[in-house]
């Protein structure tokens, strides 16, 4: 853990144990981290749990509960997949549910869904959380505490209740520079999708539901969802690939599950800005994520899965 500098928190589980919970200075085991994207397959899921009771079908234009969105040919699982086409992210106060999900809705399209496979960065959450609220009533952050994270003992938070907003470690290290490098090309889909540099120390973002990327866990909370999927107890389809393409966000060959995650070789998974990444990997029985409040890139990450592969033999 040394070597993965401050400001990180690692867990492990192995065979249904947790074999590591651990975090450097500046955290502890109980600390909420900035997610960033890992929350994404957490968010999907909850789409998925409607879909298991019936209350939607994968192959059902999002239209048919959210009018607004007026393209009968934008279907459920082109939200799952990045395929949506509604990659731009609105302009619009992000902390404000109806006020962006409105100009997400009144936006024009990117492209025709199905067309452009493209990490929807921050879109991700809003459509697929509000297809939630449409079917259920909750909020996304809402159906996540009392349908998933409750039932399954996840310390995983989609809008952090004031309970635990002491809990919130601060992220370090998120300045301009850091996000024009990130953006990368202007003239690409990349900066479109992530939009201007968001505040996340603010307590209006941490209590707000962003649920692309404004997740805050523990190290081992997250670490347990992929456990639940080892162990069978999400919603069916969770592990399922949904497309591979090029995606023009991470400008590689990805295949996206049905949760938005990624299912990278034996990783079942997803990874978030700063250098986060939590997986399951089902061939070696295990379950584990890295959080840090400190934004780098995904080495440190890296390091971490290796000795745990290699501790595992």
């Amino acid at each position: 853990m040394a070597t993965c500098g401050p400001g990180v928190a690692v867990a492990a589980i192995v065979d249904g144990e947790v074999v590591v919970d651990a975090a450097t200075d500046g955290l502890t085991p109980q600390s909420l981290v900035h997610t960033w994207s890992a929350i994404k397959p957490v968010t999907g899921a909850c789409v998925l749990a409607l879909v298991a009771d019936g209350r939607l079908d994968l192959d059902q234009p999002a239209s048919s509960v959210w009018p607004e969105l007026d393209d009968d040919r934008l279907l459920i699982r082109h939200v799952l997949t990045h395929s949506a086409g509604r990659i731009t992210c609105p302009d619009a106060d992000l902390t404000d549910w109806d006020g962006a999900v409105a100009a997400l809705a009144a936006q024009p399209a990117d492209a025709a869904p199905g067309e452009v496979v493209c990490e929807h960065a921050i879109t991700f959450g809003f459509l697929a959380g509000e297809l939630v609220r449409r079917v259920d009533g909750r909020s996304l952050g809402t159906f996540l505490r009392e349908e998933l994270a409750g039932p399954l003992g996840l310390d995983v938070h989609i809008g952090v209740p004031p309970s635990e907003l002491h809990r919130v470690a601060d992220t370090v290290g998120l300045d301009q520079g850091y996000w024009d490098e990130v953006r990368g090309d202007p003239a690409s889909l990349r900066p479109r999708s992530l939009g201007p540099l968001p505040d996340v120390n603010t307590t209006a973002w941490r209590a707000g539901e962003i649920p692309a990327v404004n997740g805050h866990a523990t190290a081992l909370g997250l670490a347990t969802f992929h456990q639940r999927l080892l162990e069978g107890r999400l919603p069916p389809l969770v592990d399922r690939p949904g497309v591979t393409a090029h995606d023009r966000f991470v400008d590689e060959e990805v295949t996206w599950s049905l949760t938005g995650g990624r299912i990278d070789g034996e990783d079942i998974g997803m990874g978030g800005l700063g250098g986060q990444w939590a997986a399951a990997r089902p061939t070696a029985r295990l379950a584990w994520a890295f959080l840090t409040s400190h934004v780098g890139d995904f080495e440190r990450a890296q390091r971490v899965e290796d000795a745990l592969l290699a501790a595992l033999g």
